[in-house]
């Protein structure tokens, strides 16, 4: 099994609007979600309340997106993944249809 280190870090979050964006995702696990065409960060939450975990750099806990080269039983398998605005403010621009 493996543990959060060993799951895909965040390498690039463009989402400054992002509670867990400071410098970087600092949210433990993120969660991609399948929203019509976008494949979106559901853990994207806009706030004024910074949060997360200052010392960690987020990674990719589970993914929706089924039909991404990446994804293997709902886990992404990238080396890291970069998120940004596409269809949505959060979009997980890793993706890549299989």
């Amino acid at each position: 099994m493996k543990t959060l280190l060993q799951m895909p870090a965040v390498r690039e979050c463009a989402a400054v609007t992002c509670s867990f964006n400071d410098g970087g995702c600092h949210a433990p696990a993120v969660t991609v979600a399948a929203a019509g065409e976008a494949a979106s960060c559901a853990t994207y939450v806009e706030s004024s309340v910074r949060g997360g975990i200052a010392e960690i750099t987020g990674s990719v806990g589970a993914c929706a997106r089924t039909d991404c080269t990446y994804n293997t039983n709902l886990a992404c398998k990238a080396p890291s993944v970069q998120v940004g605005a596409g269809s949505t403010a959060s979009d997980c621009l890793t993706y890549q249809p299989a």
